[in-house]
């Protein structure tokens, strides 16, 4: 009978971690499909020229010129109107539980690919550079609201 010994060192244990994060990265990056599920943690934004490139990669097309931006507070205690509404945040790889009572930056553009053929917006939260949370919406009284995904899961979704 044989026994192998092995000593434990830190370099061993970082070693290990920095192969379990590639591996990782490597499974996300070659994945079918391609991208990862958006997170707002892992989207920095510094201008609205870099949102709308994110967005873009989604798959929106987007009418810049009217964008609209404005400082809006996440509420400290959630009603059932917020409730639902951060449920469907968290769908799409969001929760806004995490800036309850923080002043966040919400822009508005209007998407200009949508297959309804109504007029549709997209909204997204920005706090500290990250995105926090989005929507893609119509104003009317019979429209809809979807979270912030990317477009073939939005049009997949859209008879629900």
């Amino acid at each position: 009978m044989k026994i192998y010994t092995f000593k434990l060192t830190k370099k061993h244990i970082v070693a290990a971690i920095l192969l379990v994060a590639a591996v990782v990265a490597a499974v996300i990056v070659l994945a079918p499909g391609g991208q990862a599920a958006p997170t707002g943690a892992a989207v920095t934004v510094r201008s609205q020229e870099d949102c709308v490139e994110y967005l873009s990669s989604l798959g929106y097309q987007l009418e810049t010129g009217t964008a609209q931006t404005k400082k809006v507070q996440i509420p400290k205690e959630f009603d059932q109107v917020y409730e639902s509404y951060n449920q469907m945040q968290q769908q799409c790889g969001y929760d806004l539980r995490d800036y309850a009572g923080k002043k966040v930056e919400l822009t508005t553009f209007q998407v200009t690919n949508d297959p309804s053929g109504e007029e549709v917006l997209l909204d997204v939260l920005v706090y500290k550079n990250k995105i926090i949370g989005g929507a893609v919406y119509t104003r009317s009284v019979d429209g809809f609201m979807r979270g912030l995904a990317p477009v073939e899961r939005q049009t997949a979704g859209a008879g629900e």
